[in-house]
């Protein structure tokens, strides 16, 4: 193999190694830099935020049992009604009334 086969060979993979170094240093300085400024230890008053989140969190489980209770009381009232509604059925309709 001559001289110039080889450097024919070598010089495209130390282009592509050196390819791959650059980006990897490029994306960990990326992820660095947005995890500083835009990540959850980075946010300015993140304890707020988390604060604030776990309150949501609790008003949400808390509108979610109420909306059970609605519709339990939906049904009761559904209930109420058919009997109610029966009962001035048989009463228009009793014999000898």
């Amino acid at each position: 193999m001559e001289a110039w086969e080889l450097a024919n060979i070598l010089i495209p993979l130390a282009g592509m190694a050196t390819g791959v170094v650059v980006i990897v240093t490029l994306g960990r300085t990326v992820r660095h830099w947005v995890d500083t400024h835009y990540g959850r230890r980075g946010l300015p008053g993140s304890d707020e935020l988390r604060q604030e989140m776990a309150r949501l969190e609790d008003r949400v489980g808390t509108l979610e049992g109420v909306a059970g209770r609605v519709e339990e009381l939906e049904e009761r009232l559904d209930f109420a009604e058919r009997v109610l509604t029966q009962r001035s059925d048989r009463d228009r309709l009793a014999p000898g009334a």
